[in-house]
Formats: C-alpha cells, structure tokens, sequence
C-alpha cells in the first residue's frame, strides 16, 4: 500500500494499491494535484501591453465624457478631477466633530447642515413610565450626507440629547425617591 502526502495539510493519505489516488484530500479538501501556480512574466513586454491597455481604458472613458456619473465614487477616483475632490471630503470630515458611517457602503458622511424642528411641526409622544415628554421642540437635528451613495442621515443636536438625558434621569431620581 502506497501513501500520498496532501502538499496543504501535509496528511498522509494511504492510496491502495489498483486504485487511483484522491483528487481531494480527505483531511483537509484542497486538491491533490499540487499547489497552483502563478506565472508573471517580468519582461519588458508585458509593461507595454499593461499600458496600452491603459491607454485603452482611458479612451473608452473620453468617449463616454458626455454622460452622467452613475457613482460618486467612480468620479472620486476619475483621476485629478476625483482627487481634488477627495482631498475636499478630507478637509470636510477633518473639520467636524463627529464623523458617522453611512450604513448603506460605509464611507464616512460629511454634515451638511442644521433642521430646526419647530413646536408645530412635532408630536411628542408621552410615555406612560415617564409621565412627560422625552424630548420637547423646538430642537434640532444635525444632517449628515454620503459622499458615495448620498444616504442622509440625521442625529439629535447636542441640546436635543442634554435634554433626553436630564429629563430620563430626573425620572429615574424620582423613582428611586418612591421605593
């Protein structure tokens, strides 16, 4: 009886003799046959044919200047045009506070600006274990966009989430107080 060793696992696997050896290690699944190989060719062929079709690529898209981008990332990442831009999303993100995660493609969103949301255009609602409001208008809600895939994401103002936080723990002072 013969025996194979797997070139992963390096198992050994007995091959009896009239049969042909596993394609498949049994331990470990990879093929028998051997590691795979890359060729590269280091030649100075290779760099002419790699830039012509660079040259290629680069044509294809002067050809299709005159329509619009489906993606902001593909225009980020145009070339000059794209890193101009990038650098701007970096000056932006870099002056802000907080820096959320779009949750669509998980670029990080720039803020755009400020929603005041005025008393006439809120409902609170009034939970009954709290016995007021959470949060009371006018408040405000910070707008942040997605530079990728322009998702809008809002976030309560700083006053908006002081205000949450006393009026909870206010509450929970009081129950305490009770029992």
């Amino acid at each position: 009886m013969a025996v194979q060793l797997c070139p992963w696992c390096q198992s050994e696997i007995p091959v009896e003799e009239g049969q042909e050896p596993d394609k498949y290690c049994p331990v470990c699944d990879n093929e028998m046959d051997g590691y795979r190989t890359l060729r590269l060719d280091i030649g100075g062929d290779s760099a002419a044919d790699e830039e012509e079709e660079e040259i290629e690529a680069y044509e294809q898209d002067e050809d299709n200047e005159g329509e619009e981008w489906d993606d902001a990332l593909a225009f980020r990442e145009s070339g000059p045009e794209g890193l101009v831009l990038e650098e701007a999303m970096e000056r932006l993100l870099d002056e802000q506070e907080f820096v959320p995660e779009c949750p669509n493609c998980r670029e990080y969103m720039f803020e755009a600006g400020e929603q005041r949301i005025a008393a006439e255009h809120f409902s609170p609602r009034v939970p009954q274990s709290l016995g007021q409001t959470v949060l009371e208008a006018p408040f405000s809600l910070t707008l942040y966009v997605c530079p990728s895939c322009f998702a809008t994401q809002t976030l309560l103002s700083e006053s908006g989430r002081e205000q949450i936080i006393r009026r909870l723990s206010e509450q929970a002072g009081q129950a305490g107080k009770q029992g």
